[in-house]
């Protein structure tokens, strides 16, 4: 759960003035002395923010200046003027009126300053610089990266990929968020953390809480605050409690509440979401937030409010450029992901916008958050130091979300990706610095779960960058599974859209390097199989198919070994950020592939499977992910045309193998679940006789 959003503007809550709309801008080609400011004349042009400058068509990595011009006219009566701003990517520097006011680093989280003593009666000049730079690849490669950015500084869906020059094109800088000068008067909400325990018919929550003294007084005193607990999306009690707040330090104190609801994934029930509202010194501040808890056992098995929990995920990253994702483009995705039967969310190696949290909240979805480290880093003191700075921020940004049930601190690294044995390959690299890390978030979130590592183990590329993808049949090595998967072109109406009409068909070494640019990996795809043969569209087709066909074999074997040796499983990645072809299950106009449909089925609530062992056996299974037990249920496997029936019941959240048979020739395996004449599920495979070679 994190500091989560405001619900509404409240009367006596800080009031705001927005400086988003029209800024000036200059592009700083040349380099300057670090005490340079560019000076404006008039003749600049203007830049609606909040934008990725990218997206204004300035493909730009270094440095912007913006300037906004307002009267102080327009600004709120408090004895404290903030300069707030939402995102900045990635540095930023800030004057007023030619009075340095103070620099931010990193691109999530919400900054602010203290202007009161820079302001002037009339017009009052702002003036930002924003610095977005580049990684220096390939002197960094994917070994030695130096700014905390995570997918947005350097990944393999990045435009023109993780491994050419090129993959540092189309830059993310800019200001990313809103700009908003807040009035304050006496006091100040610093910090509001919390943290629910779920009891047998109640909920203990804990709420931390800093409220800040904005002058300076001789002597300390204590305030009363009214904390106010009322269902937000759905009917039901309330609950107030008045405790004592001091000013300056953190307070701590605790609610009972009686018969308060759950919080609980879109699968399992609804998101029961309560307002907590604190009034205090003369104003209120609300948090939206949720009650659950999610634990773990040794084997990794999660436990979403006490009961067993089986994760069925995908990897995400909304946009390279999230200026361009609005409420309706995430609740869109959502609703996408919802009808696919995912329930969790992992959010690659970034951070996206705080209206992605809220609607996760909303909608009932599970999010496994990735910290901004991505392969391998340098390990100055100075950069590790920032690292765990910006590390604790992100927690404390998120905590009070209910959708947010772990942080993993680092994404293959070096020290566990052996395939990055470059020349100067340290297999230690890293190591220290995550443990530090892993060490400070423990001991600053007791609440969620902590993982070190999103794992090697964890990425069984099988049917892309190792072996076939029928390798998924053998027993996972890792209970968690957090990528796999394979690349799919999109369909051909989005192709056209982003190839030019003489690149379409990568025959040529001109074509290939385009298509190379937008992602696909031609090599990998024609080590399984899939090449441009004759047409574009069989190119395609045979490209979804694989995906497809990959999909739904790992997911029912991945699913078929639950709580044994699976406990959560992670496609990558359901959307592609930019205009491109990669892994995505939806393309980047959020048009399915045939690879969507395939998960959605193989994520199915109830699913009935037939799994080839080496022996030509066939074993069959029904997986029920549902808290609802069955009974007289009927399964049907059809054999080349004859049938057999098997009467079963069906546990709650449970996996049942219900029959097997000799497989002696090629044969089509039809197979139906079905309660009376209503089919519950359905499945269909054509299995050959395994020779000798594939057994081994």
């Amino acid at each position: 759960m994190s500091f989560a959003y405001s619900l509404m503007p409240h009367p006596n809550f800080p009031k705001s003035v927005s400086l988003d709309g029209a800024w000036q801008y200059h592009l700083n080609h040349e380099p300057q002395s670090k005490e340079y400011q560019y000076e404006f004349d008039g003749s600049e042009k203007s830049m609606n923010l909040p934008k990725n400058w990218y997206k204004e068509g300035i493909n730009h990595a270094g440095i912007i200046w913006f300037q906004k011009e307002f009267d102080a006219d327009i600004l709120v009566e408090g004895k404290q003027q903030i300069l707030h701003f939402e995102s900045v990517d990635y540095l930023c520097d800030v004057w007023l009126n030619g009075i340095y006011i103070g620099a931010h680093k990193g691109y999530f989280q919400n900054f602010e300053f203290d202007i009161t003593h820079a302001l002037k009666e009339g017009r009052n000049i702002l003036k930002v610089k924003v610095n977005s730079p580049l990684e220096n690849y390939p002197d960094h490669g994917s070994l030695h990266k130096t700014l905390l950015r995570g997918v947005y500084a350097h990944h393999d869906t990045r435009p023109g990929g993780a491994w050419e020059s090129e993959g540092q094109d189309k830059n993310s800088g800019g200001i990313l968020g809103s700009v908003s000068i807040k009035a304050h008067h006496d006091y100040k909400l610093e910090k509001i953390r919390l943290t629910p325990t779920l009891r047998e018919n109640s909920v203990s929550l804990e709420m931390e809480v800093v409220l800040k003294l904005l002058e300076d007084k001789l002597f300390s005193f204590s305030k009363n605050v009214d904390v106010f607990v009322t269902p937000y999306n759905f009917k039901g009690k309330s609950f107030k409690q008045t405790f004592s707040l001091n000013s300056n330090e953190k307070t701590t104190f605790s609610m009972d509440l009686e018969g308060a609801r759950r919080w609980q994934t879109h699968d399992r029930g609804f998101p029961s979401l309560y307002v907590v509202t604190f009034k205090v010194a003369g104003f209120e501040h609300s948090i939206v937030t949720g009650f659950k808890s999610l634990t773990q056992n040794a084997d990794k098995v999660r436990f979403l409010n006490n009961k067993p929990f089986f994760i069925k995920g995908t990897n995400y990253i909304s946009s390279q450029y999230v200026t361009e994702m609005t409420k309706e483009k995430f609740r869109k995705d959502l609703e996408l992901m919802k009808k696919a039967h995912i329930n969790a969310i992992r959010v690659h190696a970034h951070i996206e916008p705080e209206i992605f949290y809220e609607l996760c909240d909303e909608m009932g979805f599970l999010v496994w958050q990735d910290y901004n480290l991505q392969w391998g880093y340098i390990e100055t003191p100075s950069f590790q130091d920032e690292a765990e700075k910006q590390l604790l921020e992100m927690i404390d940004k998120l905590y009070n979300h209910p959708s947010i049930y772990i942080w993993s601190m680092h994404n293959e690294p070096p020290w566990n990706a052996p395939w990055m044995k470059y020349k100067d390959y340290n297999p230690e690299q890293n190591k220290a610095f995550d443990e530090r890390l892993y060490q400070s978030a423990l001991k600053h979130d007791p609440y969620h779960l902590v993982q070190k590592l999103s794992s090697a183990d964890e990425h069984p590329w099988f049917g892309w960058y190792s072996n076939k993808y029928q390798k998924f049949a053998e027993n996972s090595k890792s209970m968690l599974i957090t990528e796999y998967g394979a690349q799919a072109i999109p369909h051909i109406q989005s192709v056209k859209k982003f190839i030019p009409d003489k690149y379409l068909h990568p025959k040529y070494p001109a074509a290939k390097k385009h298509w190379e640019y937008h992602n696909f990996q031609f090599n990998w795809s024609k080590k399984q199989g899939v090449e441009f043969k004759t047409t574009l569209k069989t190119f395609i087709k045979d490209s979804q198919t694989y995906q497809a066909d990959l999909l739904k074999f790992a997911t029912e074997m991945l699913r078929i070994q639950k709580y044994e040796h699976t406990a959560s499983i992670f496609q990558f990645m359901f959307n592609e950020g930019w205009e491109s072809m990669n892994w995505g299950i939806v393309d980047y106009w959020r048009v399915p592939k045939a690879g969507y449909y395939a998960l959605q089925k193989a994520y199915a609530p109830i699913i009935i499977v037939a799994k080839q062992l080496p022996n030509n056996f066939l074993e069959f299974y029904v997986v029920n992910d549902t808290v609802a037990e069955f009974h007289d249920l009927t399964a049907v496997i059809e054999i080349n045309g004859k049938s057999f029936n098997f009467p079963l019941n069906l546990e709650k959240d449970s996996v049942r193998k219900f029959a097997n048979f000799s497989l002696t020739s090629e044969s089509k395996v039809v197979l139906k679940l079905k309660n009376g004449e209503k089919l519950i599920a359905s499945n269909s495979y054509d299995f050959s006789l395994l020779e000798e070679k594939e057994k081994k």
